[in-house]
């Protein structure tokens, strides 16, 4: 069998989630690659097997399940030495490794190839929960990441807040979607941010919220209470000081009344 090496990029190749991607491998020589074996693998896999080209014809009995109908090699260009594949409509798991091994005989040669796959999600969506344990409650929900995104919420200045555990689920495209809870209490200017960010593919979402005052006093009923026994308890000790003082006066002009009395009663006898 004629010997030959097995090129590949030298660079990942960079996916879009929901796209279709090329993985590149060429024969040097160029020679053609229409009688050889073509093996697509996921490296560190127990099952490994993405494509299988032999005798010539697609052989995928033994293909992992989410590839299946999902790729192709290009016929017209195998005679050119291009054993390059095809996947369809990637998704997250499609993300890392594989291996391009060709074989002619007792000859063969390989190459690997790194996949990353991207997917920018949605911007924030927060809602607003109500009152709970002793605050309100935001949540904040992203959908459509890969790969799994952080979540940050921020007061008006920037300044990280420590929040509750970023919940994860992924779809059927194995993208991520998270969602994070705070409790926040009443600032300056009720203002606050969610922010997803990505930073090995260096994407950020964020969106703020403004909380109306008028919430957080309805979020602490005891508040509204204490005020408004304050301010009773306050008018009432005005009163009172008042009709004391007013009492007090009144007592006094009494006894300066009786006292003239008496003296007009003792020179009249």
């Amino acid at each position: 069998a004629e010997s030959f090496e097995v090129l590949g990029p030298a660079d990942p190749v960079a996916a879009v989630a929901g796209e279709d991607v090329v993985l590149p491998c060429y024969l040097k020589p160029n020679i053609s690659a229409v009688d050889l074996s073509i093996e697509w693998l996921r490296v560190h896999t127990e099952d490994p097997v993405v494509h299988l080209y032999q005798d010539h014809e697609d052989r995928n009995e033994k293909q992992i399940p989410s590839y299946r109908g999902r790729t192709s090699l290009f016929p017209e260009e195998l005679r050119k030495g291009n054993t390059s594949l095809k996947v369809k409509n990637v998704r997250g798991s499609d993300n890392g490794e594989y291996k391009c091994f060709i074989q002619a005989g007792d000859w063969y040669d390989d190459s690997s190839i790194n996949v990353h796959i991207k997917a920018v999600g949605t911007h924030p969506v927060i809602s607003n929960e109500g009152y709970k344990e002793g605050g309100i409650s935001l949540v904040c929900e992203s959908k459509g990441w890969y790969p799994q995104p952080q979540v940050v919420w921020m007061d008006s200045e920037g300044h990280s807040l420590p929040a509750g555990h970023t919940e994860t689920h992924t779809d059927s495209m194995d993208l991520f979607t998270v969602r994070r809870r705070i409790i926040v209490q009443e600032t300056e200017t009720n203002r606050f941010t969610c922010r997803v960010q990505q930073q090995q593919i260096n994407e950020m979402k964020e969106t703020k919220t403004n909380i109306p005052g008028e919430m957080f006093h309805r979020a602490h009923p005891w508040k509204v209470t204490f005020a408004v026994i304050f301010s009773l308890s306050v008018v009432g000790i005005i009163g009172c000081t008042i009709l004391i003082h007013r009492f007090v006066k009144l007592r006094k002009k009494r006894g300066i009344l009786a006292s003239y009395c008496s003296h007009l009663w003792f020179y009249s006898c």
